[in-house]
């Protein structure tokens, strides 16, 4: 146990400003709360961190929940009743040669004595947080021992209530596992005679084995999104998709489904979308001080496009989110978005759902909205052709457009509006930026220790040698991060300001390598170098490089060789 108050802990650990402390400390008192409370409420830090400071606090190390579902002896969880533990709390994971492993997401309850019911003689406690408790309890309930029956035979359809019920409880366990391991989205996989399932975690695929599932649970599984999502039961031939909106405590999740007909059977991918209350600031996504700077003056412009562009999943639709915080602020301008979903919900900003079921598209939502003296207008993404005429045309008509596009640079962005049939005059005239970002894995904080560079991506990061100053870190791996030596992700950017020479080489078809030339002429940063950042810093590891690059794009040009 330590002397320190949690927001001592807090403000060591960088997890909080002193300012937003200050005011949460205020406002707890008010209301009668303890700080953590407020400080949850108010979006300030997230359950993790909290609980991370808890267990300091308590002088507890704090656990991997992955880990702990690992090492779960069911057995154990007989000693004791149920309802004790989970009003304490407390979960034992362990006992061996007296000594007990206990999980709890209580720092101070009572340990000792759940350790003497136990029999042991000596215990080790590690917090997790309440989600992860629940995290626990869901395994523990749907675990391989007792929610997965052994079934001979293949079960397509949900016509037994007691198959039906398991199968729902099933897919409702696998999700709360998912979402609360931080999963973007979750891989019921078929193969010949095996199911696999996986979830993205920051990016990458791991596989999970605590959930066994046979043909027929996968096929109960399948059933049951494809009724929650009002998708076809019946057909298994086709590709579908579909969406789920969910409640999970104080939080809502936009699910995007999607099955695929394979060799062996249906696959299943589910997308999980946080409809989240709190939005980034442009200091959050990590924009480099300058290029912040430049975004900044960008959403200040009376008209003109401004593109955020990427492959899916690199927070393109947050970047703009940030830019609409700061609009949303200014009384003076109206600003109006549609999109698919609204993944915040601003005040003073005109948020629309699009419906394409009964034809309100995003260009019909454009076309009506030019008709209602707005300022500026976010359009969700350019997917087709009408949609990029009329984004094109609402910045003709002087409003200010924002709007995503998936193409691999900025540049690129140019010849993908081409591609949409965009006129090279029309692009030139009213593309004003294009920001392309990509999300790199971050260094775990609490395990990352200096690295020897792997040689290889030096070469071809530095082909006449790497800088004298150049330096690296990576993780080594450690119950926060999972072992896996990374925890979150960070956006890594470039941003093009399309200028008189751009948009003349624009008007004139230039080729897309001619075009890149230009805007390095001109002044583009171009994303390796932000990225080359972020590893010097110790933000990312040096491995993230190649595999967030192309070949192309990790070669220096001549001047930026050594930076």
């Amino acid at each position: 146990m330590t002397d320190k108050r949690l927001g001592e802990i807090l403000q060591s650990r960088k997890t909080v400003t002193e300012i937003v402390l200050s005011q949460a400390v205020k406002s707890a008192r008010k209301q009668g709360k303890k700080l953590g409370e407020e400080l949850l409420i108010m979006g300030a830090i997230s359950e993790h961190d909290l609980y991370v400071a808890l267990a300091e606090q308590a002088g507890l190390r704090f656990g991997s929940v992955d880990r702990i579902l690992e090492s779960l002896d069911r057995d154990l969880m007989k000693r004791v009743p149920r309802p004790y533990l989970e009003h304490t709390g407390m979960v034992p994971v362990s006992l061996v040669d007296k000594k007990a492993l206990i999980a709890t997401s209580n720092p101070h309850a009572g340990i000792d004595d759940l350790a003497r019911v136990l029999g042991a003689t000596e215990w080790e406690a590690e917090v997790i947080t309440p989600s992860d408790m629940r995290r626990v309890w869901t395994v523990l309930d749907l675990g391989a021992k007792s929610s997965v029956m052994a079934a001979t035979t293949e079960q397509d359809d949900l016509g037994d209530s007691t198959f039906r019920t398991r199968m729902v409880a099933l897919f409702e366990g696998i999700l709360v596992d998912a979402i609360g391991g931080r999963a973007s989205d979750i891989h019921f996989e078929r193969y010949e005679d095996s199911i696999r399932l996986r979830y993205r975690i920051d990016g990458n695929l791991h596989d999970v084995t605590r959930f066994l599932m046979n043909r027929s649970d996968l096929n109960g599984v399948v059933n049951v999104v494809k009724i929650a999502s009002d998708i076809d039961i019946t057909e298994k031939r086709l590709p579908q998709g579909g969406r789920i909106r969910r409640h999970l405590g104080k939080d809502v999740f936009d699910l995007r489904i999607q099955t695929q007909p394979c060799l062996h059977g249906e696959h299943l991918i589910i997308r999980i979308l946080p409809q989240r209350s709190s939005v980034l600031t442009v200091e959050d996504l990590g924009f480099p001080s300058a290029e912040a700077d430049k975004y900044r003056r960008l959403l200040d412009s009376p008209q003109g496009l401004v593109l955020v562009v990427g492959p899916t999943g690199s927070g393109k639709s947050t970047t703009l989110y940030a830019g609409l915080q700061i609009l949303a602020a200014d009384s003076t301008r109206k600003v109006i978005t549609v999109e698919d979903p609204i993944e915040y919900s601003l005040r003073g900003i005109q948020q629309t759902q699009v419906h394409p079921e009964i034809g309100f598209s995003f260009a019909h939502a454009m076309r009506a909205f030019v008709r209602e003296d707005p300022d500026v207008i976010l359009v969700g993404e350019i997917r087709d052709e009408e949609t990029a005429l009329e984004a094109i045309r609402a910045s003709q008509t002087g409003h200010l457009v924002l709007s995503t596009l998936h193409c691999n640079d900025s540049v690129d962005a140019v010849q993908r509006l081409l591609d949409l049939g965009m006129h090279p005059n029309s692009i030139s005239s009213e593309l004003i930026a294009v920001i392309a970002q990509r999300l790199v894995r971050k260094n775990c904080e609490v395990c990352k220790v200096p690295a020897v560079p792997d040689p290889e991506i030096l070469k071809e990061l530095f082909p006449s040698g790497a800088p004298d100053h150049f330096r690296c870190w990576a993780g080594q791996g450690c119950d926060q991060c999972g072992g896996t030596g990374t925890r979150g992700r960070i956006a890594t950017f470039e941003l093009l300001r399309v200028n008189a020479t751009l948009r003349k080489g624009i008007a004139h078809r230039l080729t897309v390598d001619d075009l890149r030339q230009l805007a390095w002429e001109s002044g583009l940063k171009p994303i390796r170098n932000h990225l080359i950042e972020l590893v010097l810093s110790g933000v990312t590891p040096l491995d993230e490089v190649p595999a967030t690059l192309s070949i192309e794009q990790m070669a220096p040009r001549s001047q930026d060789e050594g930076a």
